[in-house]
């Protein structure tokens, strides 16, 4: 009996998660971001306010932890746990040198707080405060190599 609780709240957890996904699909639609490697000139000229030190990297880590590994996985290699139910795209590996939507801290600022259109990446900018985006920025900056940070 446990076990069957257990298994219906697991899958009204995971469709209620790929609804909200597809969902936010639909709501990016009039976002920055779209679909395919780009450059956004005026998110390229945001400054992070927020410096990188220890206690940022931990609490962008801690952020990162609980809001972005389940799809970028726990290294930001793209493999979450929910990695597999996402439809293509697939989460971004992070720690690659190629990152399409910009590698500026502005671009990835925003696109942390807007999304994603034509992929599962959700936008944060209504459920994070910005100095939280903004550590969560700090600490994808450990996991990229340097050739990937500007």
């Amino acid at each position: 009996m446990r076990s069957l609780l257990a298994w219906s709240i697991g899958v009204a957890a995971l469709s209620a998660w790929t609804i909200g996904v597809s969902a936010q699909g639909a709501a990016a639609a009039g976002g920055l971001h779209e679909t395919g490697a780009h450059h956004h000139e005026g998110a390229a000229k945001l400054k992070n306010p927020v410096k990188p030190l220890p206690a940022s990297v931990d609490a962008g880590k801690r952020l990162y932890t609980t809001q972005c590994s389940t799809c970028h996985g726990p290294s930001g290699k793209g493999d979450g746990s929910m990695a597999s139910a996402i439809n293509p795209p697939k989460p971004s590996d992070l720690t690659d040198a190629s990152w399409k939507h910009g590698a500026t801290d502005g671009e990835l600022f925003t696109v942390i707080s807007d999304g994603a259109t034509g992929t599962s990446m959700r936008a944060y900018g209504k459920r994070m405060k910005p100095d939280d985006i903004w550590n969560v920025v700090n600490y994808l900056r450990t996991l990229a190599p340097t050739t990937a940070k500007k």
